[in-house]
């Protein structure tokens, strides 16, 4: 009989995660006044920027789960080969569920090339996996890039402006008037400078550690997969 290999459940990857969203959101709570006014600097940039954090955080969320519905579909096939565990129809492990699926009971003859050749099939669909989180991450940094310069844009042609404006020998009183007035739009440049670069870069912060958890629970599934899948190997080179 083939000894059953315990596999770490990618689920409890979701303890840190949840941890670590409870102090972030937290922490906001606790800024509220200030990431309040900081947000309706530029209310669509940061909108946008936040409407990409949650899908960040959904994304590792779905990826975690994932790979608990492969870590089910393994338990399963060791207690029941027979019975193949169609009903949890894993998606990384598809090519290795048709193959193993296909064998009786001790009629495991998986040779070394085979074996490297379903890791190299499970690698390549755990990285395809967090291309979408690494983009979010990105994306995350460049939309707070991409307002920062907007609002400094904004701020030099409103200053430009009111420089241009300005005429000498005009009544210094009224002149400094006008340009209390007029300073609005530079200052409001500032703020969407500022306040983007804040809600961009703490965004890719908080996506970037949970796909750190994430790959971390990837590596320790693909590490388990092989040791397991070796186990089989020798076992079948052996007899």
């Amino acid at each position: 009989s083939m000894a059953l290999k315990v596999f770490t459940k990618p689920v409890h990857v979701t303890t840190w995660m949840g941890v670590f969203l409870a102090l972030v959101a937290v922490l906001a709570a606790v800024l509220v006044p200030q990431l309040k006014h900081a947000f309706l600097a530029n209310a669509a940039f940061n909108g946008l920027i936040v409407f990409v954090l949650v899908i960040g955080i959904a994304v590792n969320l779905r990826q975690v789960w994932r790979l608990q519905r492969e870590v089910l579909w393994i338990e399963a096939f060791q207690q029941h080969p027979d019975a193949g565990a169609d009903s949890l129809r894993p998606t990384l492990l598809a090519p290795m569920a048709r193959l193993l699926s296909s064998r009786k009971r001790g009629q495991f003859h998986l040779s070394p090339a085979s074996m490297r050749t379903l890791l190299d099939s499970v690698q390549i669909r755990l990285e395809e996996q967090r291309d979408l989180s690494r983009y979010l991450i990105g994306l995350l940094i460049f939309l707070g890039l991409l307002g920062t310069f907007w609002g400094l844009l904004v701020t030099i042609r409103s200053i430009g402006e009111i420089i241009g404006n300005m005429s000498v020998g005009s009544d210094p009183v009224a002149m400094f008037e006008s340009l209390k007035s007029h300073l609005d739009e530079p200052l409001g440049g500032m703020a969407t400078s500022f306040s983007t670069s804040l809600f961009g870069l703490a965004g890719s912060l908080v996506v970037g550690f949970l796909d750190l958890q994430t790959g971390a629970a990837s590596n320790r599934f693909y590490n388990e997969l092989e040791e397991w899948l070796s186990g089989m190997t020798r076992l079948s080179s052996g007899s």
